[in-house]
């Protein structure tokens, strides 16, 4: 049987090697669980996988070009609802104005989930309803 638990790890990857270059180090100032996995992991992770180009001059260059081509974290759009929060490990990469896990919003209810997570849900199907009566 196939297991579909992990399916878009490779797309996932691709998109951090060509667009992102934001990896979850451990080469900061305090290394809380050692120097296990600095910057060089992942870029050698992107080579192994999908070639030599991309070294760490291609990631670098990559991830500008999304910044500069989407705005960075001053896009200029609207009706966008952004589910980044707080506790949320890629949060350096969006905009964060509540206290939610990443894509914690679109999980199914449950009945530990924090108030905070309940009160995102509310907020981002009232934003999304809106738009609705627009059209």
């Amino acid at each position: 049987m196939l297991d579909k638990s992990n399916q878009t790890s490779r797309q996932w990857t691709y998109q951090t090697c060509t667009e992102f270059g934001f990896y979850q180090t451990s080469s900061g100032e305090i290394d809380f669980f050692g120097n296990n996995f600095p910057l060089d992991f992942y870029i050698q992770q992107c080579q192994d996988i999908f070639g030599k180009k991309f070294n760490k001059d291609f990631v670098n260059a990559a991830a500008e070009w999304t910044n500069n081509y989407y705005g960075s974290l001053d896009i200029p759009v609207s009706r966008v609802v952004y589910v980044h929060g707080s506790v949320d490990p890629w949060h350096a990469l969006g905009i964060t104005k509540t206290r939610t896990a990443h894509c914690a919003n679109m999980y199914p209810p449950g009945d530990k989930d924090l108030p905070e997570l309940r009160e995102a849900r509310v907020k981002i199907e009232e934003h999304l309803s809106s738009w609705f009566e627009m059209v």
